[in-house]
């Protein structure tokens, strides 16, 4: 059984102007324990796509299963971290981390030591009583992580969140996440616009097409693991970040080429 099954996905999104399709006929399937990435041009369905497994976004047709069950919904089972961490301001790091263990009634011995081990694992042993505003944009992304790994989901949904972090925050919080998941093994689905974050990351890429999206390729990431930031100057990361890179270049090129014909009629 796949840990998430996506079979013939397709996703129309009305309005005033008319209909929009965003995603056609979208096939993937993430096995338990897998690191997965999702690269593509921007507008091409990333974010509606892990929107529709996180169960915030209904489909048009097909099917998004996860461990065998129909996506209908957000659960527990699934974790989402955003871009932007979206901490409750007034609560501390350990109220934050707790609050949903909490809010679904869970001991709270249980609960403390898992916030414990969780904030130690982040590296913000220390840091408990600091309110949001008192921590750095990389310290804030580690308590939404450590918020996500005290539920036990099965699978984490990651929506480009380093993309708001400088280049060296950016590279330490892969290599955290790398730690992290190195630790739990979660089934990870990871949306960038980062070439490089996606190899140095992940098992296997799924590049998409221009919208309406679709899986252009499917790519494993033959890197041994556990990975370090030597990883980027091996020769079979260059070789992977060229052909990605081409790839992605064409899927742009052809988004721009439909807008300007777009933009042509509409002027005829």
């Amino acid at each position: 059984m796949a840990a998430v099954d996506i079979a013939g996905v397709r996703k129309v999104f009305g309005g005033r102007a008319g209909e929009v399709e965003a995603l056609a006929a979208i096939d993937m399937a993430l096995v338990e324990g897998e690191f997965a990435c999702i690269l593509g041009p921007s507008g091409c369905g990333k974010s509606t796509l892990l929107n529709i497994i996180a169960g915030f976004e209904g489909l048009t047709a097909g099917e998004a299963r996860v461990f065998g069950e129909g996506v209908a919904r957000p659960g527990p089972d699934r974790a989402v971290v955003f871009q932007e961490a979206s901490l409750f301001p007034w609560l501390t790091v350990w109220d934050n981390v707790t609050f949903g263990p909490r809010m679904l009634g869970r001991p709270k011995e249980e609960t403390d030591a898992l916030a414990r081990k969780y904030l130690g694992l982040v590296g913000l042993a220390g840091f408990e009583n600091h309110l949001p505003d008192q921590l750095s944009g990389g310290m804030k992304q580690r308590v939404g992580i450590a918020r996500c790994l005290i539920l036990s989901p099965r699978v984490f949904l990651m929506d480009e969140p380093f993309g708001a972090l400088d280049a060296q925050t950016r590279m330490q919080m892969q290599e955290l996440l790398l730690h992290v998941w190195d630790e739990t093994r979660g089934t990870v689905l990871f949306i960038t616009h980062d070439i490089d974050e996606a190899i140095f990351l992940a098992d296997t890429v799924y590049v998409m097409t221009a919208r309406p999206g679709r899986i252009r390729s499917r790519i494993p990431i033959d890197l041994p693991r556990p990975r370090t930031i030597e990883v980027l100057t091996d020769p079979r990361f260059n070789a992977l970040r060229a052909d990605i890179l081409h790839q992605i270049r064409e899927e742009a090129s052809k988004a721009t080429r439909e807008f300007e014909e777009a933009e042509r009629s509409a002027r005829r």
